[in-house]
């Protein structure tokens, strides 16, 4: 393992102290959430707030800095998804012997962005480039159920709440699938990642194993795109 600086690790773990909600933190959270000791936290801050960082507001309280911004600004500029999207699906793929693939929305249908295609014998069965009816797929369901308007045809608090999606034949009987969020910037949703294959692969045992696998791919790819997957 490549051994990192030490003060810059610990200057790491002061901006990754800040959680979802927090606006500001004073010192003793800081201390108390990296484990540095007050000196330590104040002499790194001094460095931060040069660069603009973190600011600090008022008396003892600390909030991340504009300078975040734009360097989140430059990442999503050069980001290519197909960079981080198809190793994450080839990854997948392996590990489950089933055919993964990522979806994004286009009014009512799914557009199938990337793909990883299993030596299934279904094989086929999905393209790089198809575009098909939102429902009643897994990938459509986590779709509309992140949108504004998911309409009245699926549950999408229940969606949310499970985080994915199992579709055991209803689209084809042939056909079965898990579909799971995968979010970027802001925590916006940005797609679907699937893992599909033939009916008779997805027992109770397997449907487990490829749960446990697909979720870790969401909770990867979200982390690359600069989003934070559920816990």
């Amino acid at each position: 393992m490549t051994q990192g600086v030490g003060a810059v690790d610990r200057a790491f773990s002061i901006l990754e102290a800040f959680q979802t909600g927090d606006t500001s933190l004073p010192l003793q959270v800081l201390a108390d959430r990296t484990g540095l000791n007050k000196s330590t936290i104040i002499r790194l801050i001094s460095s931060l707030e040069k660069a603009s960082v973190v600011v600090r507001r008022g008396k003892g309280e600390y909030a991340l800095g504009p300078a975040l911004l734009r360097y989140g600004s430059l990442y999503q500029t050069s980001l290519r998804l197909s960079d981080h999207v198809v190793p994450v699906l080839n990854d997948l793929m392996q590990k489950t012997g089933q055919t993964s693939a990522f979806f994004v929305r286009d009014g009512n249908s799914r557009v199938c962005l990337h793909m990883a295609e299993s030596y299934s014998v279904l094989r086929s069965h999905l393209r790089v480039g198809s575009v098909q009816p939102i429902l009643p797929s897994g990938s459509g369901q986590i779709l509309l159920a992140y949108s504004s308007d998911p309409g009245q045809e699926i549950d999408a608090e229940a969606v949310r709440r499970k985080l994915v999606v199992l579709n055991k034949g209803q689209r084809h009987p042939e056909i079965s699938s898990l579909a799971a969020p995968v979010f970027a910037n802001l925590n916006e949703l940005v797609g679907a990642i699937t893992v599909s294959g033939p009916t008779k692969d997805y027992s109770r045992k397997a449907v487990g194993d490829f749960k446990e696998a697909l979720l870790a791919a969401a909770a990867k790819l979200s982390d690359r795109l600069g989003g934070k997957f559920p816990s």
